[in-house]
């Protein structure tokens, strides 16, 4: 994985809707989209891959989201700038037992 571009997302949110379905909030990217989806071990980051080469990293995911997060097969990915929306899209979920991924230099 650490051949591909991505960059931390620091200022993220994600929220329950009313019927379960959990939403995450990011500023805009812009990138070209491509069966966008999230590789999580359960655990504080998370990998929102926009397509094959580029995603962002979900850094410090708030613990009592993480259950919730992790029994989800797909959350809807809101991009804003500012406070206008700017592109949502379906993101689904994929599990792995661990990242495989060295955050260490990833969040600096």
């Amino acid at each position: 994985m650490s051949d591909l571009d991505f960059s931390p997302l620091n200022n993220f949110m994600i929220a329950e809707g009313s019927k379960g379905q959990l939403y995450v909030f990011m500023e805009a990217k812009g990138e070209n989209l491509e069966a966008p989806h999230i590789v999580y071990d359960g655990k504080e980051h998370a990998i929102l891959f926009m397509n094959e080469s580029s995603g962002v990293i979900l850094d410090y995911i708030n613990p009592e989201v993480r259950k919730k997060l992790a029994n989800s097969r797909e959350v809807v990915v809101v991009e804003t700038i500012l406070e206008d929306v700017k592109k949502t899209y379906y993101a689904s979920m994929k599990f792995v037992k661990e990242l495989d991924f060295d955050f260490s230099g990833a969040l600096q």
